[in-house]
C-alpha cells in the first residue's frame, strides 16, 4: 500500500474519530515493523493525523485501562502497575490462518459466552484472518478468592482462556475433522500431518488457538479501524451474530463502514461472574504439568545462580504474583539438580522472605512433603499454561530458545561446565 493511500485513509474524519475516541488505554503508534515510542496516549485528532504524516501505519491499544496512561514506564514493579491499573478487559485473539475456521470458532466462543450469561460481548476482525473478542470489565465480579480483580492481570484472564479453551475443545476439533476436512487444512496451513496429531488424536489447536502471547502485561492488540500491515485490511468490528457471515471485501480500505464501534458497549455489571467462577474452579494446572513433561536423567549439580534460566532467577529474587505457582516449580527444580529436602527448605525458606507478601511457612513445607513423597516431577515446560507467562517471569533470552524446559537450560549451562571442569583436572 503506498504511503499516499494509507495517509488518505487514515484522514478520513470518520476514521479518525475512532482512533481518538479510545479512553483510558495506553497507545502505540506502528512504523512498518517497528514500534514508536511509549506510553502514548491518543487526545486529540492532530495527534493521529501528525504520526500518520511521520510514518505510522498502524495503531494499537492495551486490554488494560490505566487511571493515566502516561504515568506508564517500563521499570515499573508489578504492585506500582497494579496500582495504576484501574481495570482490564478480557481480549480473546483468535489465530489462525485459515478465515472460515477462524469465523466457526469465534461463533462458538460467542455462544459459550452467552451460554454463561454474558451478552455484552463484541467482536472484531484483525485485518488479517483472525478476530478478536471482547468481554468489558464492567461485567467482571468486584473481587476473586478476595483480590481486587483489577489486580488480576494476566492471571485472571489467562485462566478464563484456559478454561474456554477447555470447553470448545471437542466442538471445534469436530467441526474442522468432520465439516472442513484435514485435507483442506494441510493444504492450507502447509505443515506436515504429523503435526495436526497429539498422541495419536487430531489437536485442532494445532490449526486455531486463542493467542495467549497477549495475555501480559502492556501488550497491545491492533486498535479498530487501523490497517493490518500484512494484507493492508481494515481491523472492523463485526455484529456478533454475524460472523459467520463476514466478508473480507467489506475490510477493504474504500469499503470500511465506521457505524459499529469495538469498545462502545453497555455492560450489564458482573454478568461474567459465573464464567470465572467456573474458571477459577476448573484451574488445575499441577495436573496439566504432570501430564506433558518428560522424565529427565537424574543429576547432581551444584545451585550456581550464574548458570540459571531467566525466569528461575526472576523467581528467586522474590514475586508479588504466582508465589504458590513458583514454590512448585522452585521444588521440582531444585530436587531435579540433585537436592535433598532439608535443602530444599532451606533455600525456599530465604527465599520466601523475599516474596511480597511471604507464604505462611506451612503452605511452602506441605508442598515440598508431598512432593518428596512422590515420584520426582520436572518443573513445568516453558510453554506450560498457567506459569510462567501467567505471572509474568518469562524473559528467554538466546539460550531459552534452544530448550522447552528451565530444567533443560540449567542442565544444558551448569552440567556443560562441569564436564569442561572435570576435562581441565585430567590436563
Amino acid at each position: 500500500m503506498k504511503p499516499s493511500d494509507i495517509l488518505r485513509y487514515y484522514l478520513k474524519d470518520e476514521v479518525i474519530t475512532k482512533l481518538v475516541n479510545v479512553k483510558d488505554r495506553e497507545c502505540a503508534a506502528r512504523y512498518g515493523e517497528n514500534f514508536g515510542k511509549r506510553p502514548m496516549y491518543f487526545q486529540y485528532k492532530s495527534d493521529v493525523e501528525s504520526l500518520v504524516r511521520n510514518g505510522a501505519t498502524s495503531f494499537h491499544v492495551s486490554e488494560e485501562r490505566w487511571h493515566n496512561p502516561l504515568l506508564i514506564n517500563k521499570d515499573m514493579k508489578k504492585e506500582e502497575l497494579d496500582d495504576l491499573r484501574k481495570g482490564w478487559d478480557l481480549l480473546i485473539d483468535v489465530d489462525c490462518k485459515v478465515l472460515d475456521i477462524s469465523k466457526r470458532f469465534t461463533e462458538m466462543i460467542v455462544k459459550k459466552l452467552g451460554d454463561e450469561g454474558i451478552r455484552t460481548v463484541s467482536v472484531k476482525f484483525s485485518g488479517g484472518s483472525g478476530f478478536h473478542v471482547l468481554v468489558p470489565y464492567e461485567t467482571f465480579p468486584k473481587k476473586i478468592n478476595g483480590i481486587d480483580t483489577n489486580k488480576l492481570f494476566p492471571s485472571a484472564p489467562m485462566i478464563v482462556s484456559i478454561f474456554l479453551k477447555k470447553e470448545l475443545e471437542e466442538n471445534i476439533r469436530n467441526f474442522i475433522k468432520r465439516d472442513y476436512g484435514i485435507e483442506k487444512v494441510l493444504s492450507q496451513v502447509r505443515v506436515p500431518e504429523h503435526d495436526l496429531y497429539k498422541k495419536g488424536v487430531f489437536n485442532p489447536y494445532s490449526v486455531i488457538d486463542i493467542d495467549t502471547v497477549l495475555i501480559s502485561e502492556r501488550h497491545m492488540f491492533r486498535m479498530q479501524y487501523s490497517l493490518n500491515e500484512k494484507k493492508w485490511l481494515v481491523s472492523i468490528p463485526v455484529e456478533k451474530d454475524k460472523v459467520g457471515d463476514f466478508d473480507p471485501e467489506t475490510a477493504m480500505p474504500d469499503n470500511v463502514d465506521t457505524r459499529l464501534d469495538f469498545f462502545d458497549v453497555h455492560a450489564k455489571e458482573e454478568e461474567a461472574t459465573s464464567l470465572f467462577v467456573r474458571a477459577y474452579d476448573s484451574f488445575e494446572p499441577e495436573q496439566e504439568v504432570r501430564k506433558e513433561v518428560k522424565e529427565f536423567e537424574k543429576v547432581n549439580l551444584p545451585l550456581d545462580t550464574k548458570y540459571l534460566p531467566p525466569c528461575i532467577k526472576t523467581i528467586m529474587g522474590g514475586l508479588s504474583d504466582g508465589r504458590k505457582r513458583s514454590t512448585f516449580i522452585m521444588v521440582n527444580f531444585l530436587r531435579n539438580i540433585g537436592k535433598n529436602r532439608q535443602e530444599v527448605e532451606k533455600i525456599l525458606l530465604d527465599w520466601n522472605s523475599l516474596n511480597k507478601p511471604p507464604l505462611k511457612e506451612g503452605l511452602i513445607k506441605s508442598q515440598i512433603d508431598y512432593a518428596f513423597s512422590n515420584k520426582s516431577f520436572p518443573p513445568p515446560n516453558c510453554d506450560s499454561q498457567g506459569y510462567y507467562k501467567y505471572f509474568n517471569v518469562c524473559f528467554p533470552n538466546e539460550t531459552c530458545k534452544l530448550i522447552k524446559n528451565p530444567l533443560s537450560y540449567y542442565i544444558r549451562l551448569a552440567g556443560g561446565k562441569k564436564s569442561r571442569d572435570r576435562s581441565s583436572v585430567k590436563k
